[in-house]
Formats: C-alpha cells, structure tokens, sequence
C-alpha cells in the first residue's frame, strides 16, 4: 500500500545495520547515526589512518570509507570499515502519531 503523508505529520528515523545485525537503537539524524558507526569503530578508524600516515603516499587512501554525505535521494547509505564490515544507514519516514515518548538519541 502506497501512503503519502504531509511531510510535517512525518518524522525522519535513522537504522543502521552492520554486515546483517541492527543496531538496537534508531537515530533521529543521519549524523548521529554515522557517529554511532565511528565511535563503535573508532580504534580501528584511528589505527587504519596511522598506517595511511606512515606510508606517506598521497595516493595511498584508507580502505574504509566512513566519511560518506547521507544519500538524500534513496534514503539508503552506505558505509565500509576496513577487514569486511559493510555498513548501511537506512533513513526511514514514520507518521508522528505512532510515537508517544520521545525515545530518539
């Protein structure tokens, strides 16, 4: 079924799912989203930029790829950390009325 909603009857919510897993939280923003990525990953993404640094090659890039602008057309983004793990961040729009506490990070 097809709805359309009044954009401002309708609020935005951010998942994230890690090579198959949700996360147990929504997001009420791309960005918080994305930094719940980055901090979880955050030893590893500062362990990788080292290595980038030592190899002192400008064309050497980092294999993960986190610093990604939300994907405003599809709603869908995807993010990489290096060593397999394949991140997306789903945005998804939710009527107002079906929340009564303010539950969102």
């Amino acid at each position: 079924m097809n709805v359309k909603y009044n954009m401002s009857s309708v609020m935005q919510v951010y998942a994230v799912v890690e090579n198959g897993e949700l996360y147990p939280e929504l997001y009420s923003s791309y960005e918080s989203a994305r930094e719940a990525v980055t901090t979880k990953y955050a030893a590893e993404l500062r362990d990788e930029w080292e290595e980038v640094k030592e190899m002192n090659d400008p064309d050497y890039k980092m294999a993960s790829d986190v610093d990604v602008d939300e994907n405003e057309e599809t709603g869908t983004t995807y993010l990489y950390i290096e060593k397999g793990i394949h991140i997306i961040i789903q945005r998804y729009n939710v009527p107002n009325n079906l929340f009564v506490n303010d539950w969102r990070k």
